[in-house]
């Protein structure tokens, strides 16, 4: 953690979370600092998923501001990283609306400015240059971003997913739900139903997986204290759902670094981050529909 946070008095502190607020509480309930893997995740995403299926971009009723630099080298990166985090809410939406207003492609918006931004909230964070505040903010923001500028319409979504549902859960005592939330976001553009939930208990999730009839639950662990948590929780959606053939995948960057742990574990399959996943549960739908 940030020297900075940790000797900002309470006070501040305080204020400074009253102002992540609007961004941060519609990632995630609770809130917990972005890691580098996850900003690299987030980073690839944009490469991966949005640009390559991004035909045009189709921006409405956006406030054009003036800017005094609007450039997709360095020192715009830098840029449009200190709007991220500025205390104008709409500064960074600004500064991509002017972009656009002056002919940059909405992919190269995403390609050379959001992914390289994404990487280098990533080094600032690891590097204990940025605190929690900062990163979080920024993080936020360009997800807003996304949000704002998607120029992917709706009737160009895949239908890959239709029909198929999944549950996404963080393994219960994690806190890390960054990777999760990307990852709904881009299934949901495969058409799939996508059901997200946390639970404190590993006892929990029979409520939670009992309810519902899912083609795959997801879960995920951002390190090896929880591993236990995770045997347990896949042990108990197995012993729910052996009789209807859910798919169980797990992500985190642990796996990445003990891809040994998933076969021993009792899951079907691993999947290092967001494009992967939807990569993966695509494939299973195309395989669930094939005729046999």
């Amino acid at each position: 953690m940030s020297n900075d946070l940790q000797w900002t008095p309470l006070q501040h502190h305080d204020q400074a979370m009253e102002r992540l607020k609007p961004f941060t509480e519609p990632l995630s309930p609770a809130v917990a600092a972005p890691t580098e893997s996850h900003l690299e995740e987030f980073a690839s995403v944009i490469e991966n998923i949005i640009v390559p299926r991004l035909l045009m971009s189709h921006v409405h009723n956006a406030n054009r501001i003036t800017l005094k630099r609007a450039r997709l080298d360095g020192e715009g990166v830098k840029d449009f990283i200190e709007l991220t985090m500025d205390e104008e809410p709409d500064a960074a939406i600004g500064f991509v609306q002017g972009l656009l207003d002056n002919g940059v492609a909405f992919q190269d918006v995403l390609l050379k400015l959001m992914a390289p931004a994404a990487r280098e909230l990533g080094e600032r964070w690891a590097h204990d240059s940025t605190n929690f505040v900062e990163v979080t903010l920024g993080v936020a923001r360009m997800h807003r971003i996304l949000r704002e500028f998607d120029g992917v319409p709706e009737h160009m979504w895949s239908q890959v997913g239709a029909g198929r549902s999944v549950l996404l859960m963080p393994v219960p005592g994690e806190q890390h739900t960054f990777g999760l939330r990307l990852v709904q976001e881009f299934l949901l553009r495969e058409s799939w139903s996508v059901i997200t939930r946390s639970v404190p208990k590993v006892a929990d999730i029979h409520k939670i997986v009992a309810k519902g009839e899912f083609d795959v639950i997801g879960l995920s662990l951002s390190g090896e204290t929880l591993i236990d948590s995770l045997r347990s929780s896949i042990a108990e959606i197995r012993d729910i759902t052996k009789s209807s053939g859910t798919k169980i995948l797990i992500g985190g960057q642990l796996f990445s670094e003990r891809p040994d742990l998933v076969e021993s574990l009792g899951a079907d399959a691993y999947a290092p981050d967001a494009p992967s996943t939807v990569t993966l549960l695509n494939r299973w739908a195309y395989e669930a529909a094939a005729p046999r």
